[in-house]
């Protein structure tokens, strides 16, 4: 089964298809003794393209965990909303056996390139929907830092500021009673977003990240020394 997420919104209905395009860049020249040569260069921004079913009916297919009464609609506003902000957002595919094991999984930031939407009288009360997604790379300038000291000489440093990640507690309980929750909220709670639900899953042998039961503790991170398993569980690609 595969699950598709972007940023904290889970797509209901997964796509038949995934089309991955790795963009060549490289160059051919020509050369006067050897004729046209190829320079190889680093591979371009690789791009992601599907279309999706929103659905407007109830399908027991639909693997929304929090928002499975959502309407097409509303589905097709989060994502305009995400291309309307111009910052790039988490897009995470994850294929997974019904056992919980992981088989492979995608986690990248991209930006939303082209969007439509389709409607016909054959898909009754439906919606698709098809997207087009871009790689995102961070880049930025790096500020060099003159300070003078007493001598009169002067030292420079070079700062570059980076985003810090929130570190969870190691493991933590669900609540008892009737007031139900689901990995993915507790996931939420301690990580701020749900970017690592499946490594989670998997790290806990939970097959589908829906319901939990009452005070089942939930590791957030393999055994080790503090926050070095951790990192090593989160940031594992």
């Amino acid at each position: 089964m595969y699950y598709f997420y972007l940023d904290n919104l889970q797509i209901p209905i997964p796509p038949k298809t995934l089309d991955i395009s790795y963009n060549n860049k490289n160059e051919t020249v020509d050369l006067l003794q050897t004729g046209e040569v190829t320079i190889p260069k680093p591979l371009g921004l690789t791009e992601y393209s599907f279309e999706i079913l929103l659905p407007n009916s109830k399908y027991p297919f639909n693997q929304s965990m929090l928002e499975k009464g959502k309407k097409a609609e509303y589905y097709a506003k989060k994502i305009h909303s995400m291309k309307l902000a111009g910052n790039p957002v988490k897009f995470t595919v994850v294929r997974m056996k019904p056992t919980g094991e992981m088989l492979s999984m995608i986690t990248e930031r991209v930006t939303i390139e082209n969007m439509a939407t389709k409607e016909d009288h054959d898909y009754g009360f439906d919606m698709y929907f098809t997207i087009t997604l871009k790689q995102w790379r961070d880049y930025g300038t790096k500020k060099l830092v003159i300070e003078e000291n007493k001598d009169g000489t002067a030292n420079a440093s070079v700062k570059t500021e980076r985003p810090t990640d929130k570190i969870p507690t190691k493991e933590v309980k669900s609540p008892n009673g009737f007031n139900k929750t689901t990995l993915q909220r507790v996931v939420k709670q301690q990580f701020g977003d749900t970017n690592n639900l499946f490594k989670i899953a998997a790290l806990n042998k939970i097959g589908v990240p829906c319901y939990l039961g009452a005070t089942q503790a939930i590791s957030m991170y393999e055994e080790g020394k503090g926050t070095d398993a951790w990192m090593n569980l989160i940031l594992k690609k």
